[in-house]
């Protein structure tokens, strides 16, 4: 079958796929890639986290409150709970208490653990930010690759079209007797390598699209489509330049990591004072409430009466027999819980002091610890703060040269383009040879793939810039 059928046939398939499929544009990768990376997953239960840690910080200012309830048999010989003596019965017993405690004073340990909580929360809100923002740049980069990579293939397509041509009409020269057959076979030879330069590019374009789904979380066989870059956003993209003095500031207030880094250095100045509060007295108030219970504990529910002798009674210095009844307890019963309850009722209330005098070294080397951890975290901001000029300055380094870059790639393109439309009508006379169009042909082509690689390359540098300022990234 002809190649210019084939061709067509390809294309046909192309845009019926094209026109079934909804463009993706780089905010939509963006979004879906942000509701399924893991990192982002990580980072969010990170943030959960830490909030827990300070809700707990804030629950520390409040009395605590716990129960307690224990029960069980004595056998044997054991002290009777309810009158302390001993028995040889065994007994059924429980004890209840509710107690409470509380932080009167702690050197401000409570207070500025709540503060470095909340501070690890921005933290961990503003590494979530990072993650976010590097994921935006990392899908960008994947996204502006597979356009790259799909206009390389239609540059790598346009070649075969355009040697195919100069094949059909070579061999139309060729019966004419105005070309000798080894044109020809100079011409096959560079289809040849054209088609091969197009299987590399669609090897190419099938790996960019690989790592964009891959990032975005989507099933490889998963066909779409992306927006493509028109020349209106490119000449957008040109005016957005940018001075360092013009972005430093705002780039220092909108880097999440930067960020991060500030609120650790103020949590790690709070560990300082915390570390030091562990050097003083602590004073802690409780109060507590309790009763028992225990089947040993009972009470007379009936009585009857007893004769008793009662020995040694004399009248006129005479023995006489003397008799006296007594009260004599007939039936018992286990006094009611409640009874009980009530009756072995307790309350107290304390207040105790517990002063730090020999700690086996942990307080004053957790202190000399917080200090040094203190002084990392100030080392780290100040690196951030180093990378991040150092980044800005070649960013905009970068996006001034990628201008240039891509002014010279047009330049050399148009006059590549012109070099070969020369060539090309000379050939169709005789006046050139195959290998001089062939030479001119492959010129053409390397500088239209410069220019799309320079366009690209301009686009992702000044997202990049972009990126630094704190804007969402888009296209």
């Amino acid at each position: 079958m002809n190649y210019k059928i084939l061709s067509c046939i390809g294309l046909l398939i192309l845009v019926q796929i094209a026109q079934a499929q909804p463009n993706w544009n780089l905010v939509q990768c963006i979004e879906h890639a942000m509701k399924n990376n893991i990192g982002l997953q990580q980072s969010q239960i990170a943030v959960q986290m830490a909030e827990l840690d300070f809700k707990t910080s804030k629950h520390q200012q409040f009395p605590d409150l716990s129960a307690g309830l224990n029960g069980g048999i004595s056998f044997g010989r054991n002290v009777d709970p309810t009158t302390n003596s001993f028995t040889t019965e065994d007994i059924l017993y429980s004890n209840y208490n509710l107690s409470s405690s509380v932080v009167l004073f702690q050197s401000g340990l409570i207070r500025n653990s709540i503060k470095q909580s909340k501070l690890n929360l921005n933290a961990s809100k503003e590494d979530y930010n990072q993650v976010l923002n590097d994921l935006s740049l990392s899908i960008a980069s994947f996204y502006l690759n597979v356009l790259l990579a799909d206009e390389r293939l239609e540059v790598a397509g346009r070649s075969v079209e355009v040697q195919q041509l100069q094949l059909d009409q070579i061999e139309k020269l060729i019966k004419a007797g105005v070309k000798p057959e080894a044109d020809a076979l100079e011409i096959k030879s560079q289809v040849a390598r054209a088609e091969q330069t197009v299987v590399l590019a669609q090897n190419a374009l099938e790996l960019a699209w690989l790592q964009l789904k891959q990032a975005m979380r989507i099933d490889p066989e998963t066909k779409m489509q992306l927006a493509k870059l028109s020349d209106e956003q490119l000449d957008k993209i040109q005016l957005e330049i940018y001075s360092f003095k013009e972005i430093i500031p705002k780039a220092e207030e909108q880097q999440a990591s930067l960020r991060a880094a500030k609120n650790r250095l103020e949590a790690a100045r709070l560990g300082e004072k915390m570390a030091r509060a562990l050097l003083y007295p602590s004073v802690y108030a409780s109060a507590s409430i309790g009763s028992r219970f225990s089947d040993a504990a009972i009470r007379p529910t009936s009585y009857t009466t007893e004769r008793l002798l009662i020995p040694g009674v004399r009248i006129d210095d005479q023995s006489v027999k003397f008799e006296q009844d007594y009260p004599v307890i007939s039936g018992t019963e286990v006094i009611p819980f409640q009874t009980q309850f009530d009756q072995f009722l307790g309350y107290g209330v304390g207040v105790s002091v517990s002063i730090p005098i020999y700690k086996n070294y942990n307080n004053q080397s957790g202190l000399k610890k917080a200090k040094l951890t203190t002084k990392l975290t100030e080392l780290d901001v100040q690196q951030k703060r180093i990378n991040l000029d150092q980044n800005l300055i070649t960013a905009i380094a970068n996006v001034k040269a990628a201008i240039k870059e891509r002014e010279a790639a047009m330049k050399s393109f148009e006059a590549g383009k012109s070099a070969f439309d020369k060539t090309s009508k000379k050939f169709q006379i005789g006046a050139a040879s195959a290998f001089e169009l062939n030479v001119s042909q492959a010129n053409l082509q390397t500088s239209e793939i410069n220019l799309l690689i320079a366009k690209y390359d301009l686009v992702f540098k000044q997202k990049l810039l972009d990126y630094y300022a704190g804007k969402r990234i888009e296209l």
